[in-house]
């Protein structure tokens, strides 16, 4: 069945109650509902993408065309004191392998501020399903209008891994602190939590087992990040820091329990002209599991990307970028891997040079397209390929994707 045949065909009920409401709200130019002069706020989005791919599969069956590649969510927040905010976000999303929960509680956090010295420190403390304070967008990145791209960059935020849900929120708290002096501001951020890393992908990248089962435990995580703003963010400078030390208890006679723990830092900067963006982040992971437990390098991890936006007009804008993942900085090629493990050299990097647009062609419409021309495999995950477990999968290949939203 053909891409435009299959929009019209979609089995499960959430797709259709989307594309009904978006058929409904074309002709009105909506906002966000509003009470009590702002405190109670209510906002909604609807996605839906469309994949397709040369070689290689991305968000379900891409190599004809996929539409299993949509979202769509309501959140509702409320000022109940001057300093007392409660928010809360539920969601529903489709990515062919890579996100199969369905229906979800992305977030539902309280947040307590307190501003002294007229306002120039403000001290707060967040809790309940936070999300996850990490690198420049993981906290804003729920819809396509938050994110510079269709897709994010893989080497840092893990979507085609299936580790979205493990990553953009955690049960736990968090405290922080922000400091202004004049055009300069200090973000300060520490968050002890459960992460949500049983869902998706989580227990087969933690453990490099796939399919793995079992479930994980163990301590809280330790997320710290920090970030000085310059000029109200016209310059911003950033470190992340994920600190993970979990237990995974296997179900399985043939698959073995054991002790993961994960140290993730990340840079982070971005510059913000009237017209043009610069952003960069890079970073590594460095893993160590016990004996029980394959461990493919005791070397970290090397991901990194480079961009550029142009904001063409204030409808309009493009984006150029540059980002690589490499299982084993010291092993870039990834042939010493591929000696060890059998598997082709491309399964153990990515480099990824992607071009997009974006288009806000109406108040409360946005369509986005991106063109990625991609060299290795190694942030596929094996749900939507299978073959890349037996050595299959193609070296070179291109990607492209493109998503209408919108939003009230």
């Amino acid at each position: 069945m053909n891409p435009v045949n299959r929009l019209f065909n979609l089995s499960n009920t959430a797709p259709r109650i989307m594309f009904a409401a978006l058929t409904l709200l074309l002709p009105f130019n909506a906002s966000a509902l509003e009470w009590h002069n702002g405190d109670w706020q209510m906002h909604g989005f609807l996605g839906q993408g469309f994949t397709y791919t040369d070689h290689n599969q991305v968000f379900g069956t891409s190599r004809d065309g996929s539409l299993d590649f949509r979202e769509m969510g309501v959140n509702a927040s409320a000022k109940l004191l001057p300093n007392l905010l409660v928010s809360a976000q539920g969601i529903y999303r489709d990515t062919g392998g890579s996100d199969t929960l369905g229906t979800r509680l992305d977030f539902a956090q309280v947040d307590y501020s307190a501003p002294l010295f007229d306002s120039a420190l403000v001290l707060g403390v967040r809790g309940g399903r936070v999300k996850v304070p990490f690198g420049l967008y993981n906290d804003t990145r729920d819809v396509l209008w938050t994110r510079p791209t269709v897709l994010l960059p893989q080497s840092i935020y893990f979507d085609t891994l299936a580790l979205r849900q493990a990553m953009i929120s955690a049960d736990g708290g968090l405290l922080y602190g922000r400091y202004t002096y004049g055009e300069h501001r200090l973000n300060l951020e520490f968050m002890v939590a459960q992460p949500q890393d049983n869902t998706g992908g989580g227990p087969a990248f933690l453990t490099n087992i796939p399919n793995a089962q079992g479930e994980l435990g163990g301590r809280p995580m330790f997320i710290g990040r920090a970030l000085y703003e310059w000029m109200g963010g016209r310059g911003r400078l950033m470190f992340s820091v994920v600190d993970l030390d979990r237990d995974f208890h296997s179900s399985s006679p043939t698959t073995p329990s054991g002790n993961i723990k994960v140290m993730y830092p990340l840079f982070s900067g971005q510059y913000n002209a009237e017209r043009w963006s610069l952003t960069a982040e890079y970073g590594w992971i460095d893993s160590q599991r016990s004996n029980t437990l394959p461990t493919l390098t005791k070397n970290p991890s090397e991901n990194f990307y480079v961009q550029g936006e142009y904001r063409i007009t204030s409808d309009i804008s493009g984006v150029l970028r540059y980002d690589v993942f490499h299982l084993d900085r010291d092993d870039r090629d990834g042939k010493a891997l591929s000696q060890l493990t059998g598997l082709p050299s491309h399964r153990f990097y990515a480099r990824d040079l992607t071009v997009g647009a974006r288009w806000k062609f109406a108040r409360n419409f946005l369509l986005a397209a991106d063109y990625h021309y991609i060299n290795g495999t190694a942030w596929l995950n094996d749900k939507d390929n299978p073959d890349l477990m037996n050595g299959g999968g193609t070296s070179d290949w291109s990607l492209f994707t493109m998503m209408l939203s919108f939003r009230f």
